[in-house]
């Protein structure tokens, strides 16, 4: 009885049992997200292990944790859903090289000519400045930086474009449409960046429509993550070598 009470009170919200994936999916980015921003960010892993903050750049190592969790939770969470709901081929196609040699020519011009300016004058922001390289540490000693870049570029910036230029956005095209698709991922990507510096945040908006619009012409998430990561490191690399 209760279970049918139940039912009826959904079906009156317009619940149809055949969009289970489209609601999980939905779902998933703020219960996902949540667990990230409270419990799996670099402050908690310096509570956690105490005694990273007795250590030569222990900061690095709670970053490198924090981007761990973050491939846990926005790469891998996100494929074992669309496994189970039997959707993840087309997720699995967003991770091909085949066809990508133009697209990839493309984006290394993008860098050259729109990514390394724009992150040089980022970097030359005090509210940017402040806020990164995010392991202060970095200031000082260099040593780990190649090793900190990688797990940023594989631990970060590809879960970070797999789950709301992927995931969410492939996804909910199937439902919404395309270009309601991209506004979509693009409010929550840009809720993410609430507490960044101003500039960064009021970026997000139009880099999150124009990441949108290239996934969706390119079908693959390797050039954004290309972008995307450039951008950041560039903006590490400008600071670090100013200061």
């Amino acid at each position: 009885m209760k279970k049918s009470r139940l039912m009826s009170i959904l079906r009156s919200t317009g619940y149809d049992p055949s969009e289970n994936y489209l609601y999980i999916l939905l779902v998933s980015a703020p219960v996902l997200l949540t667990v990230y921003r409270y419990f799996a960010e670099a402050q908690n892993f310096l509570v956690y292990f105490p005694g990273l903050n007795d250590i030569a750049h222990g900061d690095v190592y709670a970053y490198l944790l924090e981007y761990l969790s973050f491939f846990l939770l926005m790469l891998l969470a996100p494929l074992l859903i669309a496994m189970v709901s039997g959707r993840s081929s087309v997720l699995h196609s967003l991770f091909s090289f085949r066809g990508q040699r133009k697209n990839l020519l493309w984006a290394l011009f993008a860098i050259a000519v729109i990514v390394v300016p724009s992150a040089y004058h980022a970097s030359t922001l005090p509210s940017v400045q402040a806020e990164y390289p995010l392991p202060g540490s970095l200031m000082q000693d260099q040593q780990p930086l190649i090793a900190y870049f990688l797990g940023l570029f594989f631990l970060y910036y590809l879960p970070w474009e797999f789950f709301f230029r992927g995931f969410l956005l492939f996804g909910l095209k199937e439902k919404y449409g395309t270009m309601p698709a991209i506004l979509i991922q693009t409010i929550s990507s840009c809720l993410v960046h609430i507490g960044k510096p101003t500039p960064e945040i009021i970026g997000s908006i139009p880099f999150g429509i124009i990441f949108g619009i290239i996934a969706i012409r390119t079908k693959n998430i390797w050039i954004v993550v290309l972008l995307h990561a450039a951008l950041g490191i560039f903006t590490d690399l400008f600071i670090i070598y100013q200061g």
